[in-house]
C-alpha cells in the first residue's frame, strides 16, 4: 500500500535498482525517523501492482492456508459419511488434497518470510541478523513439535483416550493459527533492501545470468537442504513409530509422553546454534552439528538392542542427536540459503533450496520403512551417520555468510548485471 506523502521512485525498464544501503547514512536515518516520509517506497509497493508469482502475494498465500485448514476440518466433520459411503481410502485422499493445498500456501509463504526476516534484522541489528534469523525460524519450528505433542496429550486426557474425539479436536484447533498468522501477514511491509533491489518491474528476470553467478552456491545450499531433510524428516515423522516399538505394551499415551520428551530435548539445539552461528560462523556451526549426527548415529545404531531395553537412555540419546541436528544444519541451512544471495533473488533462491529439501524429505520418508524392514531398526541410524559425512563435505564447500554485507552484495550483483549488458 502506497504511503501518503512518500517519495516514489519511478520504475526503470529492464533495470534493477542497485543502490546499497549505507549503514552510517540512509539506514541510520531510517531507524531514527518515525515520519512516513522517511520510508522509501517504489511503484511496486502500490496495491494496483499485480504479481504473477504466488510467493509475492501474501494475502493469496494466507487465504490458501486458511482454506486448506477449513477443508481439513470439513473432512473431519464428515469423515463418518466419507468412510461409510466411499471408504477410508477416499477419506484419506480428501485429507491429502487439503494438506497439499496447505503445502502450496506454506511453501509460497515461508521463503519470502525467511528473506524478510533477514532483511528486517539487517536494517536494525545487522551484527545479530544470524541469531535473530535462527530464533524466528528454526527455534519456532522446533518448539512447535513439543507444543503440538502437548496438545495431543491434553486432548487424549480430556477425551479419556477416545482417539476418534481427539482426532476431531486436534484438527479443529489447527485452524486458529493460520487465521492469526493471516491477520498479521496482511499488515506486514517489505524491508528497505527489498524495495530498493527487486525484479518486480521486470517481465523476465535474468535467470541465466543469475545461474551463472550463483549456480554453484545454489547447488550447495540445495544439496545441503536435500541431505538434511532426507535425514531429519523421517527421523522426526517416524519417531513415534520408533518409540512405539520400545514402549512396553505399545501404550498410546506412554508413547506420546516419551515423544513429548524427545521433542523437548531438541529445543535447546537452535538456541545454541543461534549463539554459535555468530561465534564460530555459520559453516562451522553446521559442520559441528553434522559431526554430532555422525557420532550419535553410529553409537545409537551400534547399541540399539541395548538402548531399547532402557527406554530413558534411548530417548535421551535420540533427543541429543536431534538437538545437535537442529543446532547445526537445522539452524544454519536456512540462514545460509538467504544470506548467500542478493536481495532480488533471495526469496527465490531459498525457495529452490527448500524445494530440494522437501524432495529429500519425501524420498527419505518413503525409503525409511523399507530400509528398516530389510536391514533392521538400527540400520536407519547407520544411514543417518553415513549421510552426515556427505553433509560435512557439502558444508565445507559452502562460503561463510557471517561477514557478508547485504547492501554491498546487492551493489556487486547490480554491477555484474550491467556489465553483462542487462539494463
Amino acid at each position: 500500500m502506497t504511503e501518503p506523502n512518500s517519495t516514489t521512485i519511478p520504475p526503470q525498464t529492464h533495470e534493477m535498482t542497485t543502490n546499497p544501503i549505507n549503514k552510517t547514512g540512509e539506514q541510520r536515518q531510517h531507524r531514527q525517523s518515525k515520519h512516513p516520509d522517511a520510508e522509501i517506497t517504489t511503484t511496486s509497493w502500490d496495491n494496483s501492482d499485480t504479481e504473477s508469482e504466488l510467493s509475492k502475494n501474501p494475502k493469496s498465500i494466507s487465504w490458501c492456508v486458511i482454506f486448506a485448514s477449513a477443508l481439513a476440518n470439513f473432512s473431519d466433520g464428515y469423515q463418518n459419511n466419507l468412510v461409510q459411503g466411499q471408504g477410508v481410502h477416499d477419506m484419506m485422499w480428501y485429507m491429502t488434497i487439503a494438506r497439499g493445498i496447505t503445502g502450496v500456501g506454506v511453501g509460497g509463504e515461508y521463503p519470502p518470510s525467511a528473506a524478510a526476516a533477514l532483511e528486517g534484522s539487517n536494517e536494525h541489528y545487522d551484527h545479530l541478523r544470524g541469531p535473530i534469523q535462527v530464533l524466528v525460524s528454526t527455534l519456532m519450528a522446533t518448539s512447535a513439535a513439543p507444543i503440538c505433542t502437548a496438545i495431543y496429550l491434553i486432548t487424549l486426557c480430556a477425551t479419556s483416550d477416545n482417539l476418534k474425539t481427539a482426532f476431531h479436536a486436534i484438527y479443529a484447533i489447527s485452524i486458529f493459527l493460520p487465521l492469526f498468522v493471516a491477520l498479521l501477514r496482511f499488515n506486514m511491509r517489505d524491508g528497505i533492501l527489498f524495495r530498493r533491489n527487486n525484479f518486480r518491474n521486470q517481465f523476465t528476470p535474468p535467470y541465466l545470468l543469475v545461474l551463472k553467478r550463483y549456480g554453484w552456491r545454489l547447488l550447495g545450499t540445495s544439496s545441503a537442504f536435500f541431505v538434511y531433510d532426507f535425514i531429519n524428516f523421517p527421523n522426526s515423522i517416524m519417531s513415534s513409530a520408533i518409540i512405539n516399538e520400545v514402549v512396553p505394551g505399545k501404550d498410546v499415551r506412554q508413547t506420546a509422553i516419551w515423544q513429548f520428551i524427545l521433542a523437548l530435548l531438541a529445543v535447546p539445539g537452535p538456541i545454541i546454534g543461534s549463539y554459535l552461528c555468530n561465534k564460530i560462523g555459520r559453516k562451522w556451526t553446521g559442520i559441528a552439528g553434522w559431526i554430532g549426527y555422525i557420532i550419535l548415529g553410529f553409537v545409537i545404531g551400534a547399541c540399539y538392542n541395548t538402548l531399547t531395553s532402557h527406554i530413558a537412555a534411548f530417548v535421551v540419546l535420540y533427543g541429543l542427536m536431534q538437538s545437535l541436528g537442529h543446532m547445526g544444519p537445522g539452524a544454519t541451512i536456512g540462514l545460509m540459503s538467504v544470506e548467500l544471495y542478493p536481495t532480488a533473488i533471495r526469496g527465490m533462491s531459498y525457495g529452490i533450496s527448500a524445494a530440494f529439501g522437501k524432495a529429500g524429505a519425501a524420498i527419505g520418508t518413503q525409503v525409511f520403512t523399507p530400509i528398516r524392514d530389510a536391514a533392521g531398526p538400527a540400520s536407519t541410524f547407520y544411514l543417518l551417520g553415513g549421510l552426515s559425512v556427505l553433509g560435512v563435505a557439502i558444508y565445507w564447500l559452502l562460503p561463510e555468510g557471517r561477514d557478508i554485507d547485504l547492501g554491498v552484495e546487492d551493489e556487486s550483483f547490480g554491477i555484474y548485471l550491467k556489465g553483462k549488458g542487462w539494463e
